[in-house]
């Protein structure tokens, strides 16, 4: 049988041949062929067929396409100067290819460096002749390995070997690109792809309700590596004495540089959040599991459609009159739409693609402003549902009273509160912050947990805040404090070029345009008055304990059983009985999936959405959020567009 090596004058060429001529041309039983012609390929049948080369070029992609066309195997030798790329090994039919590798190598944090200093596509290997002689052994063992159908000897299935001058080989694993036109892994959108059949699985972890304890190791082993891979950098900084941010950052062909934070006490705890929330935020961005193809006005859709207005739409005129380039939603203009999946009605249903994913989209231009709310990362479908859900109510519950300035109930910890969530509340109070809790659940009974920290001092940040909901109470105390604190540090760093920053947006609204813009504005001094409607003396009536507002939250939604399907299904019912529809957007793109994870984006409508930058809150269309202080008693009437609170939201 005939192994055929191409190349194009390339070391990496004639290292190969010399070494397998040297160690194997008399004992094997197959013929290394190296003056083969591109048309003449076929005639020689092979095996196999080596692509070594220098330079990402018209050759590459000729030898890779012919040998697609003829359903050959491939393994590549890649020199991208001081790097050499072994494999992955490319079968037909299977996805993840060399196109894949090349699209990984080429959007890097690293390569996105090395731009900036102009191309260096053309840059010679630079191995020494000792590295090329040792690298010639790995490639000819490798491809001998595959001629012999050695399964324990082989590593270039799945895998691409990272080859540097002095270095051992590092085998990493390689995902197929959603981007590769190769593997052609996105299908045209279509009601099948929204279809959801929710299955049983136990909770590993019974507090969180995670199905899967994440393994940080595998975590890392399957998206993040500097060269390859999906992830493509973390970054770690310590903060304060006892914590740790991390940032993690995903590049894409397109030119999107998507990036996941994360905090923690320990490194580890922090990479891993920036990990996960990095590959939630590269599904929920834009598609990348599907390719959109209803264009369509919505007056010609039909009851399939979900109108834009129950997700909550923008005041257009004041958007007109700050020059905003947000257009007005009329039913009459063709817009782009997504398959979801209604939990009510159990079938598909058509979304806006600006509401289902908060990048660019298929729409020449947007008539809505779109974050990651509702968006969730999960071991399960289940569990990713079940956890956007949670994101949705708890932007809703805090929205809510945020605009309405509705003085919610206080509460306050009770006797069950768990260790770590008193030592996270007293670490706050030792630095000099009053804590206080509110109960943001209103007309549900998912719990949902407001947290405030007052500055006992009239010092800048004087007071920030955090949100959570969870099924476990003290879970969603936990998870505000820990926003918390994490607010606390950051703004304490360079606080004095911060407050500065801050005070220009409090003077003029019009600059706050980013996620961090609301809290430094409303963590200043001189924005505490804002606060009154919730924090005044007067409305502290009977605080309860957290055991005492939230007393049957289990056996209501089934948390002992342990059993995701149940407990979600319990709280799907819920809501579905109190009139909201669950619509869940899968996201999951290919590499997510290789990883063994889900990604979702959950949207209820009539719940309000979260928006950043001034002017663009999202409340029309949300009959809920007006008549909602008026059914709580917190209100004589229902209320108006004119009531709302104009103040920027404090949420990040």
């Amino acid at each position: 049988m005939n192994i055929v090596l191409f190349q194009s004058g390339s070391i990496l060429g004639k290292q190969i041949i010399d070494t397998w001529f040297q160690k194997y041309s008399r004992s094997s039983e197959y013929q290394l062929v190296h003056n083969c012609s591109l048309d003449d390929l076929d005639t020689y049948h092979p095996k196999l067929v080596i692509l070594a080369s220098e330079l990402n070029s018209d050759f590459e992609q000729s030898v890779l396409q012919k040998c697609r066309d003829l359903k050959v195997s491939i393994l590549s030798v890649l020199g991208r100067g001081a790097t050499v790329l072994l494999g992955p090994l490319e079968r037909p039919g299977i996805p993840g290819c060399v196109t894949c590798l090349q699209l990984r190598f080429e959007n890097t944090f690293e390569r996105s460096l090395q731009t900036l200093f102009g191309p260096s596509d053309s840059a010679p290997v630079e191995l020494s002749p000792p590295s090329l002689g040792r690298l010639g052994d790995i490639v000819t063992d490798e491809i001998r390995s595959l001629m012999m159908e050695f399964p324990t000897h082989l590593h270039s299935w799945g895998k691409v070997g990272v080859y540097e001058e002095d270095e051992d080989i590092e085998w990493v694993t390689i995902l197929p690109s959603h981007d590769c036109p190769r593997c052609q892994l996105m299908p045209d959108d279509n009601p099948a792809l929204a279809e959801l059949q929710f299955t049983s699985h136990i909770v590993a972890d019974a507090a969180a309700l995670r199905v899967k304890n994440v393994d940080f190791e595998a975590l890392q082993t399957s998206f993040m590596h500097t060269k390859v891979g999906y992830i493509s950098a973390v970054n770690q900084s310590s903060v304060g004495d006892s914590h740790v941010r991390a940032d993690a950052c995903i590049y894409t062909p397109a030119g999107a540089d998507i990036v996941g934070y994360g905090s923690g006490l320990s490194i580890i705890d922090a990479k891993q959040s920036a990990m996960l929330e990095v590959l939630e935020r590269s599904c929920g961005f834009q598609a990348v599991n599907r390719r959109p193809v209803v264009f369509e006005k919505y007056s010609e859709l039909g009851p399939s459609a979900v109108h834009p207005s129950k997700f909550g739409l923008h005041n257009y005129e004041l958007l007109q009159s700050l020059h905003h380039t947000l257009e007005p939603f009329h039913e009459d203009t063709k817009y782009s739409w997504i398959w979801a999946y209604s939990t009510t009605s159990q079938s598909p249903v058509l979304v806006p693609e600006q509401i289902a994913f908060y990048g660019p989209t298929a729409d020449e231009r947007r008539f809505v402003t779109e974050t990651s709310n509702g968006c969730a990362i999960g071991g399960t479908v289940e569990e990713a549902v079940l956890h956007g859900v949670f994101e949705v109510l708890e932007r809703d519950g805090f929205l809510n009273m945020w605009y309405a300035k509705m003085p919610v109930p206080e509460l306050r910890l009770g006797q069950h509160c768990p260790a770590k969530t008193s030592e996270a509340f007293n670490y706050l109070v030792e630095e000099g912050y009053q804590v206080r809790l509110f109960d943001v659940s209103h007309d549900l009974r998912i719990p949902a947990i407001c947290a405030v920290a007052i500055n006992t001092e009239n010092s800048y940040p004087k007071v920030v805040s955090g949100s959570a909901c969870h099924l476990n109470p003290y879970q969603a105390v936990s998870a505000a404090l820990r926003e918390l604190t994490v607010q606390v540090v950051n703004l304490k760093q360079g606080r004095k070029a911060k407050r500065k920053q801050a005070v220009s947006m409090l003077l003029d609204p019009k600059q706050i345009t980013d996620i961090l813009d609301h809290v430094a504005v409303s963590a200043l001094p001189e924005a505490y008055p804002r606060w009154k409607f919730l924090l005044r003396q007067g409305n502290r009536r009977r605080v309860r304990t957290v055991e005492e507002v939230y007393t049957d939250v289990d056996a209501r939604y089934q948390v002992n059983t342990r059993d995701i399907r149940l407990i979600l299904g319990a709280v799907l019912e819920d809501l579905h009985r109190r009139g909201f529809d669950v619509i869940v957007v899968n996201q999951t793109g290919v590499e997510v999936s290789y990883g063994g994870l889900h990604a979702v984006k959950v949207l209820i409508p009539g719940m309000t959405p979260i928006t950043f930058g001034y002017g663009l809150q999202r409340v029309r269309g949300l009959s809920r959020l007006y008549e909602l202080p008026c059914r709580l008693g917190y209100r004589q009437r229902v209320l108006t567009e004119a009531d709302m609170n104009l103040y920027c939201h404090p949420l990040s």
